[in-house]
C-alpha cells in the first residue's frame, strides 16, 4: 500500500469531501458518479448513495470501488448528468484499477482504491463503509484558481439534488436559487467560457424538468 495517507490528500475527520466514485456493474461496464465522501477515523471512508442508484447496485455486486479525486468541473458535469442527457462519459476516460475490480478515471488527480466492509440501508439511502486498499497520487502541474471552478461544481451538486426533489416545491425553489446565484458569479468571473456554458445548460435542464413536472 502507498505511504500516502488520507490527510495527505486533504481529508480531515467528520467533513464531507466531494469526489467521483467509479464502479463496475455485473457486466464489468464502468459507471462513475460524484458523491460526498467522509471519514470519521482517518482509516475508513463512508458514502451514502441512494438505493436506486447504479453506484449502490454496483457496490452490492462488486464490493469495491475507486474514489477519484479531482477538481475539474467538466468531469463532475459529465459524470453527474450522464444519464440525463446525451453527455455520456466515454469509455476512453476509464482504465482498470490496480488492486480492486473497479474502473478509475484517467484524468483524476489521485485515486483511492477501496473495498466494501459494511452496507447499511436507511430508508432511501444506504451507508457504505470502505477499507482503503491503496492511495495513488498523480503528479500534476499546479493550476491557477478560478472561482468559477468551485461555483460550477457546487451548482452541479444542487442540480442532481433537484432531480431527486422534483415533488418538493420549497426545496426546488431553494436549490434553483442557489444555482442562479452561482450562475451570476460564473458570468462575472468567466463569461463566454466552458464554465458559463455548463451553467446555461444546468439552468435550461432545471426549467425543462419543472415544465415536465408542471412545477411553477
Amino acid at each position: 500500500m502507498s505511504k500516502i495517507s488520507l490527510s495527505d490528500l486533504g481529508f480531515i475527520k467528520n467533513c464531507i469531501f466531494e469526489a467521483i466514485v467509479s464502479t463496475y456493474n455485473i457486466k464489468n461496464l464502468p459507471n462513475a458518479a460524484p458523491m460526498g465522501i467522509k471519514t470519521n477515523d482517518m482509516r475508513k471512508l463512508i458514502i451514502k448513495p441512494y438505493i436506486t442508484s447504479q453506484t449502490y447496485r454496483n457496490l452490492l455486486s462488486q464490493k469495491c470501488a475507486v474514489i477519484n479525486i479531482t477538481s475539474d468541473p467538466l468531469i463532475y458535469y459529465k459524470t453527474a448528468l450522464k444519464n440525463i442527457d446525451d453527455c455520456d462519459v466515454i469509455s476512453d476516460w476509464f482504465e482498470k484499477a490496480d488492486q480492486v475490480n473497479a474502473p478509475k478515471l484517467k484524468n483524476a488527480d489521485a485515486y483511492i482504491e477501496v473495498r466494501v466492509t459494511k452496507i447499511e440501508n436507511k430508508k432511501d439511502r444506504a451507508k457504505v463503509l470502505f477499507d482503503v486498499v491503496d492511495i495513488i497520487p498523480v503528479k500534476i502541474t499546479p493550476k491557477a484558481y478560478c472561482r468559477a471552478n468551485f461555483a460550477v461544481i457546487e451548482s452541479i451538486i444542487h442540480v442532481t439534488r433537484i432531480k431527486v426533489f422534483l415533488k418538493n416545491r420549497r426545496k426546488i425553489e431553494e436549490l434553483t436559487n442557489l444555482v442562479k446565484y452561482y450562475d451570476t458569479l460564473v458570468k462575472r468571473v468567466a463569461p463566454h467560457s466552458i464554465y458559463s456554458k455548463i451553467m446555461e445548460e444546468n439552468l435550461k435542464r432545471i426549467e425543462d424538468w419543472k415544465a415536465n413536472k408542471r412545477i411553477n
